[in-house]
């Protein structure tokens, strides 16, 4: 808190045509004082009161009848800023200088009960003949600085929450491939233990396991360029391919929820300038939360059906579609709100971010109900 409430009242600077500002007639301030929001206190060049109006009686606590005829000092100003009220207040009178007048200063005020508070402060000297009186317009932030602090502790909050969100995500990309490599790694070990060893099936594993490290370094690659200087920069992508990685980095998933994939990708599909780590990380996302969404399915085949084709020609489409359960038409228009979720263990923060995602990249992501049943989600990405 900087400035002391009796000194800033005291330390002001009047200057040409101000100081000789005509005292309004005692009616016309009553109005005044009794009609404006902010707590208003009127201070005689000796620091006593001589008016005090409604809301500074319900800011600092005291009615107007124990206010006027008392020292400003001993009732609104903390006890430690006290001895600086009276040396301010002693210099204006004696030079007619000060350095506040004119401005709002945040300073620090004193409630009957003795709790101290921040008040928003400004003074306005007026001329009553050979007499000069104080008006001090006050303004109660307690409230607003509790609600920047509240908006503070929320932004900390939506920071965590996103980090546990990207987090659990990165997880989940390093976890698919590792899974794989420790499937074909068994594999192999029994093909090569039995009494006859299969030598052609322990090579195939083995050469799986081999794809499965490099596509973990590829992932640990792209996570690490997502944290690097310059990592928004885009280059051109091939859109098919990203696909056929992120369906190959999520193949045990796919097949471990008995899941089977309808793909159809554009032969003539031209490549889009992206950041190939980002569009990687929305696909990821929106095929994983198609997969989840099929997992109470029991009554009819499970399906991804995912797609990519030139749409109206100037914008590329990306389409993942699930045969799941669907989204309750109630809250279509919620599912890329920040913390909305429909996962008794999500965040939801995936489908925001991925929103912001495809935003920044000049696109679009929307949301439909499938027919007859599960959701489409597109992605509009410009061509050029």
């Amino acid at each position: 808190m900087t400035g002391k409430l009796g000194a800033a009242m005291a330390l002001i600077a009047p200057t040409g045509s101000d100081t000789h500002a005509a005292f309004p007639h005692p009616e016309g301030l009553r109005l005044v004082l009794e009609t404006t929001l902010d707590a208003v206190i009127v201070m005689k060049s000796d620091g006593i009161v001589v008016d005090w109006n409604d809301r500074a009686v319900s800011v600092f606590g005291w009615s107007r009848e124990e206010a006027v005829g008392r020292t400003l000092a001993e009732l609104v100003i903390p006890e430690r800023y006290r001895e600086a009220h009276k040396v301010g207040l002693r210099r204006y009178l004696e030079s007619r200088k000060g350095e506040v007048i004119g401005r709002r200063i945040e300073v620090s005020g004193l409630r009957r009960n003795g709790n101290e508070f921040p008040v928003e402060l400004s003074i306005s000297p007026i001329q009553d003949g050979d007499s000069i009186l104080f008006v001090g317009c006050l303004r109660d932030l307690s409230e607003r600085n509790a609600l920047r602090l509240a908006r503070l502790e929320l932004s900390r909050v939506m920071r965590n929450m996103a980090m546990g969100e990207m987090a659990a995500s990165i997880a989940h990309e390093i976890n698919q491939p590792l899974t794989a490599i420790a499937t074909n790694g068994n594999a192999a070990l029994r093909w090569l233990g039995g009494a006859r060893p299969n030598l052609d099936e322990a090579r195939t594993a083995l050469k799986m396991i081999v794809a499965d490290s490099r596509r973990t370094g590829e992932v640990i690659s792209g996570i690490r360029s997502m944290f690097k200087r310059g990592s928004q920069a885009k280059a051109p992508v091939d859109v098919n391919e990203l696909f056929r990685e992120v369906l190959a980095l999520l193949r045990g998933e796919i097949e471990h929820q008995h899941v089977s994939i309808h793909a159809e990708l554009s032969d003539t599909l031209p490549q889009i300038p992206a950041n190939q780590v980002q569009l990687r990380q929305v696909i990821v996302n929106l095929i994983t939360n198609a997969v989840d969404a099929m997992t109470t399915v029991s009554d009819r085949p499970r399906v991804l059906s995912v797609k990519t084709e030139v749409y109206e020609s100037k914008s590329l489409l990306i389409e993942v579609e699930d045969s799941g359960m669907g989204i309750d038409p109630q809250n279509i228009d919620r599912i890329f709100a920040p913390y909305f979720t429909t996962k008794s263990n999500g965040m939801g923060m995936g489908l925001s971010i991925c929103q912001s995602i495809i935003e920044g990249h000049g696109g679009r992501l929307s949301v439909s109900v499938g027919r007859p049943h599960g959701s489409i989600f597109q992605v509009f990405l410009p061509v050029a």
